[in-house]
């Protein structure tokens, strides 16, 4: 899978989880900047990922991933340690 599938994928599942539009999803998209984000809704989306990509994210990781930018550059890194 190349980073911009990649990207790609983890837009389509914030949107999907978060119930917003693709659209609104990038850069600056994150927990603060949007009511969607819940709790719930982060551990969901932390599944989804783990689930879709095939890893698993320590807890440390998980409190991190607050932001589409988090989310994507920690699954580059940990699926490019992996290759």
């Amino acid at each position: 899978m190349t980073d911009q599938a990649r990207t790609s994928r983890v837009r389509e599942l914030l949107a999907q989880v978060l119930d917003v539009p693709a659209a609104s999803v990038g850069p600056e998209f994150s927990a603060s900047s949007s009511t969607a984000w819940t709790s719930l809704n982060h551990l969901m989306l932390i599944s989804q990922i783990e689930s879709e990509f095939g890893v698993v994210f320590s807890n440390q990781e998980i409190k991190e991933l607050t932001s589409f930018t988090a989310i994507v550059e920690t699954l580059g890194r940990r699926l490019g340690s992996v290759a």
